[in-house]
C-alpha cells in the first residue's frame, strides 16, 4: 500500500513537471510571436505610405492610394493590435496552468502574425508600383518631348524629301505633340492610370511615325525623279526605236508609256493623303512595269542582229534540205518499182517537202517583213532557231532513209547468193541419203526435207517477182537456214544410224547360231531397218544385245565407223569432178 502511494507521488511529481515545461516552452513561442510583432516596421511603412498620399493624385490612381491607406489603417488599428490581445491573453492563459487553450492560441497568433506580415508586404508592394509607375511616366513625358523635338528638326531641315506628305507628316507630329502634353498634364496630376492608357497609343502613334518618316523619302525620289526621267528616256526610245524600223510585241505600247506620268500622279496623291502601303506597292508595281518596257525594247535592240545575220544561213539551209529531199523522193520512187518500201519512206519523204514548203514561206515572210520595216525582230528571231531545229530533224531523217534503203541491191545479190548455197545444200543431202541405197526414209525425214524444199521453193518465187521485199526476204532466209541447219543434222543421225546397223546386223551374224538372243535381235532389227526405216531404232536393237553377248562391241564398231569417216580434201574433190 505504501509502495503504491509512493508511485502515485512520483507520478504526480513527473506530471507536474512536464506541465511546467511545457508551460515555459508555451510561453517562450508566444514572446518569439510577440517580438516578431513588435519588430514590424510598422513606422517605415507609414512613411512610405504618406509619401505616396503626399503626391497630387487623381483619377484612379488616387481610389488605389485611398484603398491602400484604408488597408494601412486596418492593419495598424486592428490587425496588430489583435495579434498583441491574442498573444497576451494565451500567455495569461498559460501561467494558470490552462496549457491546452494556450496550445490553441499559439497556433492562431502564428497564423495572424502571417497575415500581418503578407499584408504589410502587399501594401510595400504597391507602394513601390505607384513609385514605379510615377518615375517611368515622368521619364517617358521628357523621351517624347525629346523625340519630337528631334522629328520636328528632321522635318523642317529635309521637308523637300517629304514631298506632298509633308504637310501631313507635320499635322500628325502636332497631335502626338498635344497628346503628349495631355500625358504630361495627367502625369503630374498623378492619374496614372489613365496616363499609363495614353502613353500606350502615344508610342504606338509615334512608332508608326517614325516608320513613316523613315519610309517616305525614297518613295519619294522615285515619284519625284527616277520614275519621270525613266518614263522619259523611254517613251524617247520608243519614238527613236520606232523611226528606226523596230516594232513591238505589244501594239499599244506608246499609249502604256503615255499613261505612266499619270499612275505617278495617283501614287503622289496617295502620299499627299499618307496612304504609305498603297504608293509602296504602287511603286513596286511601276518599278516592275517600268523595267519590263526596258527589257522589251532591249530585246529587240539585241534580236535585229541575231535575226539579219541568221537569213543567209537559213537561206542556205533551206537550200540544202530541199535539194537533199528531192534526190532521196527520186532514189525512193526508183527503188519502189523493184522493192516494198514499207516503213513509210515516201510518204515521210513526201512530208518532208510540205515541211520544207512551210518553212520556206515563213521565212520568206520574215524576208519581206523584215524588208518592210514591219517585223518585230523577237518574234523572227524564235521562228528563226525553231526553223533550224526543225531543219536539222529533217536532215538527219533523211540520212537514216538514205541509208536504210542504200543497200538494198546489194541486200538482193547476198540473198540471191545464199538462196543458191540453199539449192545446193539441199540437194547435196539428197544425194547422200540416196547414195546409201536405203530401202526407204522415215516419214518424218521426208516431211522436213520436204518443208524446208517448199521454203527454198517461195524463196525463190519471192525473190523473181517485179517487185521484192527485202525484210520479207531476209526473215525467210533466217528461217531457211535455221531449217536446213535441222535437215543436215537428221540426215547426219539417219546416214550413221543406217551404216552403223549394217554393219552391227552383219557383225551379229556370228552369234546367231549359238546365241538365239542374238538371231532373234538380229531379225527383229533387219525387219526394222527394211520395212519401217528406223534405223535409229535398229541399231538400237542390235547394239543392246552385242554389248550384252561381246562386252564393248559396239563401242569399237562406233569408233571404227567415225574413224574411217574423213573429211573430203581438195584432191579427193578434184577426182570426183574428174570422173564426173
Amino acid at each position: 500500500m505504501f509502495r503504491i502511494l509512493i508511485g502515485i507521488i512520483i507520478l504526480a511529481i513527473v506530471i507536474y513537471a512536464g506541465v511546467l515545461i511545457y508551460q515555459q516552452y508555451l510561453i517562450r513561442q508566444l514572446k518569439g510571436i510577440n517580438q516578431k510583432r513588435q519588430g514590424l516596421e510598422i513606422d517605415k511603412l507609414e512613411t512610405a505610405v504618406d509619401q505616396v498620399k503626399a503626391m497630387s493624385l487623381t483619377g484612379k490612381t488616387l481610389e488605389q492610394v485611398e484603398q491602400l491607406n484604408s488597408e494601412f489603417v486596418e492593419l495598424t488599428d486592428h490587425r496588430l493590435p489583435r495579434l498583441k490581445k491574442q498573444v497576451d491573453e494565451a500567455i495569461e492563459s498559460a501561467k494558470q496552468y490552462h496549457v491546452l487553450g494556450a496550445s490553441q492560441a499559439v497556433k492562431k497568433a502564428n497564423e495572424s502574425l502571417s497575415i500581418a506580415q503578407q499584408a504589410m508586404q502587399q501594401i510595400n508592394d504597391h507602394v513601390q508600383e505607384l513609385k514605379d509607375v510615377d518615375a517611368q511616366h515622368k521619364e517617358a513625358v521628357k523621351a517624347l518631348e525629346v523625340k519630337y523635338q528631334s522629328l520636328r528638326k528632321t522635318l523642317l531641315a529635309k521637308n523637300f524629301m517629304y514631298g506632298g506628305a509633308i504637310d501631313g507628316l507635320e499635322t500628325q507630329l502636332g497631335h502626338l505633340e498635344d497628346d503628349n502634353d495631355r500625358f504630361r498634364e495627367l502625369t503630374s496630376q498623378g492619374d496614372h492610370e489613365s496616363a499609363a492608357q495614353l502613353l500606350a497609343q502615344l508610342q504606338q502613334d509615334t512608332d508608326q511615325l517614325e516608320e513613316m518618316i523613315a519610309q517616305i523619302p525614297p518613295l519619294v525620289k522615285n515619284l519625284e525623279t527616277e520614275f519621270p526621267a525613266q518614263i522619259q528616256e523611254l517613251q524617247q526610245g520608243e519614238q527613236q526605236l520606232s523611226e528606226d524600223g523596230y516594232r513591238f510585241s505589244v501594239e499599244d505600247l506608246k499609249q502604256q508609256l503615255a499613261d505612266l506620268p499619270k499612275e505617278v500622279d495617283v501614287s503622289k496623291q496617295k502620299l499627299t493623303d499618307l496612304d504609305i502601303d498603297a504608293v509602296a506597292q504602287a511603286d513596286t508595281a511601276l518599278s516592275t512595269k517600268i523595267d519590263h518596257f526596258y527589257d522589251l525594247m532591249q530585246a529587240e535592240m539585241t534580236a535585229k542582229p541575231k535575226a539579219v545575220a541568221n537569213l543567209d544561213y537559213l537561206a542556205k539551209f533551206i537550200a540544202h534540205a530541199k535539194n537533199q529531199n528531192s534526190l532521196l523522193l527520186r532514189e525512193l520512187e526508183r527503188l519502189n518499182q523493184n522493192y516494198t518500201l514499207d516503213h513509210q519512206e515516201l510518204e515521210n519523204t513526201r512530208g518532208f517537202t510540205e515541211q520544207l514548203r512551210a518553212i520556206e514561206s515563213d521565212y520568206q515572210a520574215d524576208v519581206e517583213a523584215i524588208h518592210g520595216q514591219t517585223a518585230i525582230f523577237t518574234q523572227v528571231e524564235a521562228r528563226q532557231d525553231q526553223q533550224s531545229k526543225t531543219l536539222t530533224q529533217i536532215e538527219q531523217q533523211q540520212q537514216e532513209i538514205n541509208d536504210a534503203v542504200a543497200g538494198l541491191a546489194q541486200e538482193e545479190k547476198q540473198a540471191n547468193q545464199t538462196l543458191q548455197q540453199f539449192e545446193f545444200k539441199l540437194h547435196s543431202l539428197r544425194r547422200e541419203v540416196e547414195n546409201l541405197n536405203l530401202p526407204g526414209v522415215a516419214k518424218t525425214y521426208l516431211d522436213y526435207y520436204h518443208v524446208v524444199n517448199d521454203e527454198i521453193d517461195k524463196l525463190t518465187d519471192d525473190m523473181n517477182q517485179v517487185q521484192i521485199n527485202m525484210e520479207d526476204i531476209t526473215k525467210q532466209l533466217i528461217m531457211i537456214q535455221s531449217d536446213l541447219d535441222i535437215l543436215t543434222e537428221k540426215t547426219a543421225d539417219l546416214v550413221d544410224s543406217a551404216q552403223l546397223a549394217e554393219q552391227l546386223i552383219q557383225y551379229a551374224n556370228r552369234y546367231r547360231l549359238t546365241h538365239d538372243e542374238v538371231a532373234k535381235a538380229s531379225g527383229e532389227a533387219q525387219r526394222l531397218f527394211d520395212e519401217e526405216y528406223d534405223y535409229a531404232k535398229s541399231l538400237e536393237t542390235i547394239a543392246t544385245v552385242l554389248d550384252q553377248v561381246e562386252p564393248g562391241s559396239y563401242k569399237r564398231l562406233e569408233d571404227r565407223y567415225y574413224q574411217s569417216k574423213q573429211p573430203v580434201t581438195e584432191s579427193t574433190r578434184e577426182e570426183d569432178v574428174s570422173s564426173n
